[in-house]
């Protein structure tokens, strides 16, 4: 079970062909309930209908709440690509990814007993379908530029997070954000975190 928010927005690009980059990330931590609340609240609260500052308000403070977590973090992966197929492509499968049940769970896994060492994972997603060479692509395009032995570090994750600012939804076509998962008793045990679907998780160190 999934919570989440996916909106478009049109540019009226005087008839050209729109072409795209994208920029996601993910973070997987145990769940916390509070923690899960309060993120499922900011995102009910959202509407497809917001304004540019009403979106950039919701990802900031979203952003402001991972930033103050991002020692609980575990696994996580971000993305950024400018080419526009993949970018469409990647866009539709973290879209998907809301919708979609994830591993083969059909129970509720139900909650974490600490006494028997069975932890249970959240995790939350934002994706942006971005305007290529927009103002807004080429401040996340610099954001992004990261050496390879730094990509899945803590401190790489709040260098971008704390750069989501620089983002104006004047400049994105669409954007999804949601929580995995929607009810704090279906969260994810370590070996749904196995499943072949979560490789893409990197271990965050």
């Amino acid at each position: 079970m999934e919570s989440g928010l996916v909106g478009e927005l049109g540019l009226g690009l005087l008839g050209r062909r729109m072409i795209h980059s994208i920029f996601a990330l993910e973070v997987c931590m145990p769940l916390d309930p509070i923690l899960h609340r309060a993120l499922r609240g900011l995102i009910v609260d959202g509407t497809e209908a917001a304004s540019f500052q009403e979106k950039w308000s919701l990802y900031r403070r979203v952003a402001d709440i991972l930033m103050g977590h991002l020692e609980r973090v575990e696994r996580g992966c971000w993305d950024y690509f400018d080419d526009d197929a993949r970018a469409l492509r990647d866009f539709d499968m973290w879209v998907k990814g809301m919708t979609t049940k994830e591993g083969a769970r059909t129970e509720p896994s139900g909650q974490a007993d600490p006494y028997r060492g069975t932890a249970r994972y959240m995790t939350v997603t934002m994706a942006f379908l971005l305007v290529n060479n927009s103002p807004t692509d080429l401040a996340i395009s610099s954001l992004c530029n990261i050496p390879e032995p730094d990509l899945w570090k803590r401190a790489t994750f709040a260098r971008i997070l704390n750069g989501l600012g620089a983002v104006s939804f004047a400049s994105v076509k669409s954007d999804t954000l949601y929580v995995i998962p929607g009810d704090d008793g279906w969260g994810l045990t370590i070996e749904d975190l196995g499943e072949p679907k979560f490789e893409y998780l990197r271990n965050v160190v």
